[in-house]
């Protein structure tokens, strides 16, 4: 199931815990594939300079130190769920798998890092929820990281527009500069935005550099040089588009939509 629909699915009907458990329970051969069918871009372009908060590239620099668990490991954990230092270890070893789901999530006007603190719950409810009938542990929470995700992006795009209509019903048009026809207008715009309106910050290239220098579900990191390689890019453009990818998910506040 791509992107899109998943977001759909979740935020539709599998809001509620113990109903999406079962859900996935019902459907042991569920897949969430990383891609989408919108590639609706923001048109924000940042340059070295502009990235004025690391918080995101920190945080991505750090997990890489964690240990990862083992096959083994992992065999022996799915029976200890209820260990503290297990659950501890199993929410570590799934970091890299959160700050890279994010990244396709992620939409104008939401911060990376609350992406990545919504991810960071799903781990938990997905450990919270997992039972052995449920198969591999790292795919199981993955949909849960998903999931989490994606209704913490409608909740916050329907706060916005229930915002924006109570501030324009209420607003008199004196205060805002505008008739009542162009207020009539605007309320009638953003009534019909939906979620597929609100662009994706980062293209399936900026996706893809990201993960890729900071070896996110890699083997090994990559290098700018060996990325341009990797991903056929014209020679000395590579750090331009890293830039612009990292001030991408580094941008702090901005609107889901703007009228």
């Amino acid at each position: 199931m791509i992107l899109e629909n998943f977001e759909k699915l979740v935020t539709e009907k599998y809001r509620d815990d113990n109903e999406f458990a079962e859900f996935l329970r019902e459907n042991l051969d569920f897949s969430l594939e990383l891609e989408r069918e919108n590639e609706f871009l923001t048109k924000e372009i940042f340059t070295e300079e502009e990235i004025s908060d690391d918080t995101a590239i920190n945080y991505l620099e750090e997990i890489n130190l964690s240990e990862e668990i083992t096959e083994s490991e992992q065999e022996e954990f799915v029976d200890r769920l209820d260990d503290e230092n297990i659950r501890e270890r199993i929410v570590l070893d799934n970091l890299t798998e959160v700050a890279k789901i994010g990244l396709y999530f992620c939409r104008q006007g939401v911060e990376y890092m609350e992406l990545i603190q919504d991810g960071t719950m799903g781990i938990i409810k997905a450990m919270n929820n997992y039972s052995y009938e449920n198969g591999d542990l790292k795919k199981y929470i993955s949909f849960w990281i998903g999931r989490e995700m994606a209704i913490s992006i409608k909740d916050r795009f329907e706060q916005t527009k229930t915002e924006f209509l109570y501030y324009m019903i209420k607003t008199h048009m004196d205060e805002i500069e505008i008739t009542e026809e162009e207020k009539e207008k605007k309320i009638k715009l953003v009534e019909n935005k939906t979620i597929d309106d609100v662009p994706f910050k980062l293209s399936q290239a900026e996706i893809k550099i990201i993960e890729l220098y900071f070896g996110l579900g890699k083997e090994k990191r990559y290098s700018i040089l060996d990325i341009e390689k990797e991903l056929s890019l014209v020679k000395d453009t590579g750090e331009t588009l890293f830039c612009n990818a990292v001030g991408k998910i580094s941008s702090i506040g901005g609107r889901m939509f703007v009228i």
